[in-house]
C-alpha cells in the first residue's frame, strides 16, 4: 500500500498546483473603462486641413503651455488617476497615417502605458478645418492584463478658439488570460485521483 499512497499523494500534489495555477492566472484581467485629454499640439503644416503629423516634442497643455492632461476618466482608470494629471506623450513625431507604428510608449500616466501600433486618418477638412485620427494600441498597467485599446485624437484650427481634445478608450473585447491549459491539467489530475481512489477501494 505504501508505494500506492505515493502515487496518490503525488496525484494530488498534481491536482493542487494546477488549482493555484489556474487561480494565479484566472487573477489578471483586463483593462476596462475610458480615458480623454485635454491639451494643444504643434502640427506640421500651418493648418489641420493640411497637416500629416504632430512634430517631435509637439505636445502641450491648453494654451501650450505644460503637458496634455487628464480631461475625464472611468473604470479602472478613474481608480489610479485625477481629472488634471499630467500626462507624457512621445518626443518622436507621429505621422497620422502610420501603418508600421510608433516607438515606445506612445503616452503615459499614473502607470498607464499605451504603446500605438496603428493609426489613420479618418476625417480631414472643413470650416474651420480640422481632422481626426482613429487608431489601435496596447495599454499596459501592473496587475492587469495587456489589453487592445482604440486611440481617438482630434484637432483644429486655432482660430475656432477651441483647445485641441484627444482620447483613448480601452476595448470592451480585450482578450482575456488562457487559462485552457490549466483546466485541462486539472481535470487530468482529477480523473487520476478518482481512479486511485476506485483502485483503493477494489484491494480492500
Amino acid at each position: 500500500m505504501k508505494p500506492l499512497n505515493k502515487t496518490l499523494l503525488a496525484v494530488l500534489a498534481a491536482g493542487f498546483i494546477s488549482c493555484t495555477l489556474f487561480r494565479q492566472e484566472a487573477q489578471a484581467v483586463p483593462i476596462t473603462g475610458a480615458i480623454t485629454f485635454a491639451g494643444s499640439v504643434t502640427l506640421d503644416t500651418a493648418s489641420a486641413g493640411t497637416a500629416t503629423a504632430v512634430v517631435a516634442g509637439g505636445w502641450h497643455g491648453a494654451g501650450g503651455v505644460g503637458s496634455p492632461t487628464v480631461m475625464s476618466r472611468d473604470g479602472d482608470f478613474a481608480t489610479f488617476l485625477s481629472n488634471g494629471d499630467a500626462t507624457s506623450f512621445t518626443t518622436l513625431q507621429w505621422n497620422f497615417n502610420s501603418p508600421a507604428g510608433q516607438a515606445g510608449a506612445f503616452w503615459s500616466v499614473g502607470g498607464f502605458i499605451f504603446n500605438l501600433t496603428e493609426s489613420h486618418i479618418f476625417f480631414q477638412g472643413g470650416f474651420p478645418a480640422g481632422v481626426i485620427i482613429n487608431g489601435v494600441g496596447i495599454i499596459h498597467h501592473t496587475g492587469f492584463d495587456d489589453t487592445i485599446g482604440t486611440w481617438s485624437f482630434s484637432t483644429q484650427d486655432s482660430s475656432a478658439g477651441t483647445p485641441s481634445v484627444f482620447s483613448f478608450s480601452a476595448a470592451s473585447g480585450a482578450a482575456t488570460p488562457d487559462t485552457g491549459s490549466t483546466v485541462a491539467l486539472l481535470g487530468l489530475a482529477l480523473a487520476g485521483v478518482e481512479a486511485l481512489r476506485w483502485k483503493v477501494r477494489t484491494a480492500k
